[in-house]
């Protein structure tokens, strides 16, 4: 589905067909916001199998189109599995593993902490090749012209609906100058929240501290 149409069903709702209270502007970065979002909350909605030319080393990089690495599959010529494990086993089975060569990828560490990189052993040769599932990061998209751009949303269309309610919940963040206003951003915040079978008390966020109740 095309972005800008995707921005008039989102004006549509909001009840601002004149562009008044929001820009095509503001609904443009509450877009790009949200299929952020999406991604950020559910990985797998963005997934991708790549092939990975491995370096000669026990470290590798995970690819800069990724948000984050969510598994190896196989080692791309030999069709050998690669199983995730951890330092802790890893180091107990094989005190130089970091440093152990090999021609096939056997098992690999990755921790969500460090996303940007992962350890395999053992060392594959240089360019040796991987499958790996990563999860991509949507492209920012910029328009300049409202009526007629082509831009297609990135995610899939099954994940319309929690774009679309993020998007009104940012949009009635924007002006949420009034109680109305913060009552339908949290709706749509819930909606999102429920459209990504997300566990979010959001009730908790938006509650204001009661008398007596310090705000921090």
């Amino acid at each position: 589905m095309d972005v800008i149409k995707i921005i008039s069903r989102v004006r549509r709702l909001l009840q601002d067909g004149d562009g008044v209270r929001w820009t095509n502007d503001d609904l443009l970065a509450c877009y790009n916001e949200a299929q952020i979002a999406v991604v950020q909350n559910r990985p797998d909605t963005y997934s991708q199998v790549v092939a990975l030319d491995c370096e000669n080393r026990s470290r590798q990089t995970v690819p800069d189109t990724a948000y984050r690495l969510m598994d190896i599959i196989d080692n791309a010529v030999s069709g050998r599995a690669v199983v995730k494990t951890d330092r802790d086993t890893l180091d107990g089975l094989v005190a130089n593993w970091s440093t152990t060569a090999g021609n096939d990828v056997e098992q690999f560490i990755y921790d969500e902490k460090s996303p940007g990189v992962f350890y395999v052993y053992p060392v594959p040769p240089a360019s040796h090749q991987i499958n790996i599932l990563i999860s991509r990061t949507p492209t920012p998209v910029a328009i300049t012209d409202f009526d007629n751009d082509t831009t297609a949303m990135e995610l899939d269309t099954v994940w319309l609906n929690p774009v679309l309610n993020y998007m009104l919940y940012r949009a009635y963040m924007i002006d949420g100058e009034t109680e109305a206003n913060m009552m339908q951003a949290q709706s749509y915040l819930k909606m999102f929240a429920n459209d990504l079978q997300l566990k979010w008390a959001v009730d908790l966020v938006f509650r204001k501290p009661q008398q007596g109740e310090e705000a921090g």
